[in-house]
């Protein structure tokens, strides 16, 4: 579960569902917010009990 929240963490979180191969992007002001991927629980993904975050910065 992806977890997207506003310019301040006490801001509702909006939370969207990913599965195996989903990419999110995103920009712009965008890039201030707070966001993150909540714990795993159990063996529930194919990466077992691992998850992987890759960042790309913007390169010009």
């Amino acid at each position: 579960m992806f977890r997207w929240d506003g310019a301040t963490r006490s801001e509702k979180s909006m939370r969207v569902q990913l599965f195996h191969g989903d990419v999110v992007v995103w920009g712009g002001p965008a890039r201030q917010t707070f966001r993150g991927v909540d714990t795993l629980r159990g063996n529930g993904s194919p990466a077992g009990e691992f998850r992987y975050n890759l960042t790309f910065p913007e390169v010009s």
